[in-house]
């Protein structure tokens, strides 16, 4: 296909259909993220500032830049992620995590609860597990089993906004507790009014690393209690939806727990088991 568009070089900035699909091929075979031509005005406005700011006059000769560049593939791959989130988003998986899971570990007397947020985007889901966990652990007076929370996403600058913590205040949905805000999060004053820190020690029971769904062998030191992955794999493939159950099933503990996202349906169930709104548990096979 790319001996048709060797004149596509205009400097309109123009994206044809042939660049398109080169973009659109090398996205999927790098992330496993399957965009349409639905979304080619999608593409353009993420990647326009990018080509803006290294003066590059066309997308076609951008492309051959990403193609034989990996450090600007992962750029380009941060421009196009979608970060879209807030804290406690589809708050009933919350809840159950507080009032099921975690007293289900505690009464099997649990040493370590190890979570991972799959495509953790700018790291609010990873802090609210964080602050479930804890207020799940809060009424154990004795002692209480070491907490770690993993958060990967594809996006390296998802991940440098995650692990700096700080937030607008409208991203905290009304209805939680002043008394819970002061807990766990620090209010910003002066040129800071108007956001939010993540307090230091709900930082520490987090770790934010990236990671690529896609890869077959995801670079993980530790198995899984409880796996959370949701409004992720909707821009997935079937094949892609596939390897990415298929690898949180390896990396999850016997009876553990897979939350996926409230339009995200398991393609394939063997394995898992519904237990409650788009929640599984894993089973053997």
């Amino acid at each position: 296909m790319e001996k048709q568009v060797l004149n596509s070089r205009s400097s309109d900035f123009g994206l044809t259909n042939e660049v398109f699909s080169l973009f659109s091929d090398l996205i999927y075979r790098a992330s496993g993220i399957r965009l349409t031509v639905q979304k080619k005005n999608l593409l353009i406005s993420r990647l326009l500032r990018r080509l803006r700011a290294l003066d590059i006059n066309s997308f076609y000769n951008y492309y051959q830049l990403v193609k034989n560049d990996h450090s600007e593939l992962i750029q380009m791959l941060n421009c196009i992620a979608t970060n879209t989130t807030r804290f406690f988003r589809e708050e009933y998986h919350f809840k159950f995590l507080r009032e099921i899971c975690i007293p289900e570990l505690m009464t099997k007397g649990a040493r370590f609860i190890n979570i991972w947020s799959a495509g953790c985007s700018t790291g609010e889901e990873p802090y609210s597990i964080a602050i479930s966990v804890h207020e799940a652990l809060s009424g154990y007076r004795y002692v209480k089993p070491e907490v770690m929370i993993l958060g990967t996403d594809i996006s390296t600058s998802a991940i440098d906004f995650a692990r700096a913590g700080v937030y607008e205040e409208d991203q905290i949905p009304e209805g939680i507790p002043e008394t819970l805000l002061k807990k766990y999060f620090l209010k910003g004053v002066g040129e800071n009014s108007g956001k939010i820190m993540v307090k230091d020690f709900l930082k520490r029971m987090v770790q934010f690393e990236r990671l690529n769904l896609k890869d077959n062998i995801y670079p993980l030191r530790r198995d899984f209690n409880i796996i959370f992955c949701r409004n992720v794999m909707i821009y997935f493939s079937s094949d892609m939806k596939e390897h990415v159950i298929s690898r949180f099933y390896t990396h999850l503990v016997e009876d553990g727990y897979l939350f996926l996202g409230h339009s995200e349906a398991m393609l394939n169930r063997k394995g898992f088991v519904p237990v409650y709104i788009s929640a599984y548990r894993k089973v053997k096979t």
